[in-house]
């Protein structure tokens, strides 16, 4: 029983409890197989040039944006008070 055939409720309804434990198994063998693999692309998915050894070219079109580095400053923004400014 490698491979696992879809089986209808009747079907598995006239199994004997040796059969349903087989089938049993073989999904959970199926099922470990699959986590493993969803993992597996998951991490895949998840690099990138900053996290693995890729080039940052071919992180295309999914670039963050990039944070300044400068902070702000104490002072307000603008220009001096009283000052009219160009008309």
């Amino acid at each position: 029983m490698n491979k696992l055939e879809q089986l209808t409720r009747e079907q598995l309804e006239q199994l004997d409890q040796e059969s349903l434990i087989g089938v049993i198994l073989v999904m959970q063998q199926q099922l470990t197989t699959q986590q493993g693999l969803i993992q597996q692309l998951q991490d895949q998915l998840a690099k990138d040039s900053h996290n693995s050894g890729k080039p940052p070219s071919s992180d295309g079109l999914k670039k963050g944006r990039r944070k300044s580095l400068r902070r702000s400053g104490q002072r307000p923004r603008g220009g001096q008070r009283g000052h009219k400014g160009r008309n």
